[in-house]
């Protein structure tokens, strides 16, 4: 079943020794459940520099996945006590990254809900910061 939704997502970004900078972001998106997984999905902004961009989340029994289609190309699996590498393209170049994700939480149905993603993340095998993201999701 699609739904349309309200989302607030915040996101904490953390990098190196420097204080966590914090984005919210208020927008439109679309919610498909099945049976199997929840998928939420929404454009990005200028507010997240990533204009042009469509953003998924993949919700399943034990795992998220958020996948970034267009101006940045990127794929990311979410999985506690799991280390994920992947190839981020932002458009100009690539960069290797490893997700080592530290938490999920989610009590998301078909009224809504809160997911909740924190991890390590690791670029060109250094060591890069730490990131939290929740999504509160509202039906239209």
């Amino acid at each position: 079943m699609e739904q349309q939704v309200l989302l607030t997502i915040v996101s904490s970004q953390r990098f190196m020794s420097e204080e966590a900078e914090e984005t919210k972001l208020v927008t439109e998106g679309i919610m498909q459940l099945t049976d199997e997984r929840i998928e939420i999905s929404y454009a990005e902004t200028e507010l997240t520099g990533l204009v042009g961009t469509r953003t998924s989340f993949c919700i399943e029994k034990d795992r998220v996945s958020l996948k970034r289609s267009g101006s940045v190309e990127s794929v990311m699996t979410f999985m506690p006590g799991h280390e994920d590498h992947s190839l981020y393209d932002m458009g100009f170049g690539a960069l290797m990254i490893t997700i080592r994700t530290e938490r999920i939480a989610c009590d998301i149905g078909h009224n809504g809900g809160t997911l909740q993603v924190a991890y390590g993340i690791v670029i060109e095998d250094e060591t890069a910061g730490f990131i939290e993201y929740r999504i509160d999701v509202k039906v239209k």
